[in-house]
């Protein structure tokens, strides 16, 4: 955790940048890791006042007593893990992309398989300092004078302001996991199973995946200290491999991680990706690799003439209260084609409720994910399975994470993030309008 400059130093930095620039709208942050938003169309760029937060990316504190880490708010997951991990700790939820940023997951919305326990990446938060828009900085908690901005940062995107710091739970780590993968034929029995495990709470983790109507298959991990052998996400893609053994056996690192060296399911199996996947380095196999090129692919491609591409991307997740999960199931089994790439099933349950992600406090969801790009079903529709999910989803009193496009009117869209109360906070830490609004950067992609 030795760093060149201390976090004081490095706000004192920031503030004197402030303070001899001009205050200008459409705020947004430098940083040095790839974006993990995904906007179907491309964002509507404008000249922006960028703040140059990319330096805030450290490890800073741990307490082993009280299960707390201090950490800035640029710092990865991938960071943390590595720094963590080997004392035996982990975060309470750790989003398994490792480029993901612990300040934009608690402003987004970040989910695992720990979620069950858990609950989302902002119920293990204790406390914040937030830039808001006009470079003030204060520290919220969940009972100080900010704490209605604490608990409005979840699902704020940046909107409200950015995380500096954060201090997150902890919970204790063993160095490796058995992972046991249970087959069902049938959703019902599926999703039974799935919530015995959820009750028993004998599982460190718990998630499923699932392909058609009759390969269901559920996925329950434990730490344990010794293993008897070893396999490696590196050399065999994690999905297939689940679809293929009952038993498993991953270090904890690998296996909170097991979708980025292949970012879920969306690096091609065949050709130079196959040579790529055996031959390359582990620093290049993972998501934020894949991302840059996706991004610079996306940039090439804009230049030439459209030949009619076929393919769309279906990259989303959604939440319904869990007594209507086996009817979203359902609906995605009979109306989206993923292609025989998996579905991503997740049981959660959050402690709290938060202002802008209202689901309810101590209620168990099932989540719904999506990572893959599909054929598009029809020519003169563009993102139609996007626009049927997120219908079915909000037909059965469910919400979707924002950091992927969306297609609703701004009436719908309050009455689904609770509006009015963003509108006060929005009032209260941004009365200039300094940066977008939620709804301006969720849905009209600003």
């Amino acid at each position: 955790m030795a760093q060149a400059f201390t976090y004081q130093q490095r706000l004192e930095q920031l503030k004197q940048h402030i303070n001899s620039s001009q205050t200008k709208k459409n705020i947004r942050i430098e940083k040095g890791t790839t974006s993990n938003l995904f906007r179907y169309q491309g964002q509507k760029l404008k000249r922006a006042t960028k703040l140059p937060l990319k330096e805030f990316n450290h490890v800073l504190t741990i307490n082993k007593e009280n299960l707390t880490l201090e950490v800035e708010g640029l710092t990865t997951y991938g960071q943390i893990v590595a720094e963590i991990l080997p004392q035996g700790f982990l975060p309470t939820v750790t989003p398994e992309l490792k480029h993901i940023t612990v300040g934009g997951a608690i402003v987004g919305v970040g989910i695992e398989s720990s979620s069950y326990r858990y609950g989302f990446v902002h119920d293990g938060l204790v406390e914040a300092d937030v830039l808001l828009p006009n470079g003030t900085v204060v520290t919220c908690t969940a009972d100080n004078e900010y704490s209605d901005l604490f608990h409005g940062l979840p699902n704020s995107y940046g909107t409200l302001g950015y995380i500096l710091k954060a201090k997150i739970e902890l919970i204790p780590a063993k160095p490796h996991v058995k992972i046991n993968h249970t087959r069902f034929t049938w959703v019902r029995s599926y999703l039974w199973a799935m919530k015995k495990a959820v009750r028993q709470r004998r599982s460190d983790f718990i998630e499923g995946l699932f392909y058609n109507k009759s390969e269901f298959y559920l996925t329950e991990t434990y730490f344990v200290d010794e293993v008897p052998y070893l396999d490696d996400i590196y050399q065999d893609i994690y999905y297939k491999v689940a679809r293929e053994k009952s038993e498993m056996f991953l270090p904890t690192e690998q296996y909170i991680f097991r979708y980025d060296p292949d970012w879920f399911w969306n690096i091609p199996e065949v050709g130079i990706s196959q040579i790529f996947r055996k031959y390359a380095p582990k620093s290049l196999r993972n998501s934020g690799v894949y991302n840059r090129y996706s991004t610079w692919k996306r940039r090439i491609l804009s230049f030439l003439p459209s030949v009619g591409n076929t393919k769309e991307q279906l990259i989303q997740d959604w939440e319904v209260p869990w007594d209507k999960a086996a009817t979203l199931v359902k609906f995605a089994l009979n109306y989206v084609d993923l292609n025989d790439k998996p579905w991503v099933a997740l049981p959660i349950i959050s402690p709290k409720s938060s202002t802008l992600y209202p689901v309810r406090a101590r209620r168990t969801y099932f989540n719904l994910g999506s990572y893959c790009l599909t054929e598009k079903p029809k020519e003169d529709v563009d993102y139609y399975y996007t626009k049927i999910m997120d219908n079915e989803c909000f037909r059965l009193s469910g919400r979707k994470m924002l950091y992927s496009s969306t297609f609703i009117d701004k009436r719908r869209f309050n009455h689904l993030y609770n509006g009015t109360a963003y509108q006060a906070l929005k009032e209260k830490y941004d009365p200039n309008s300094l940066t977008l609004t939620l709804f301006e950067k969720a849905v009209e992609n600003k």
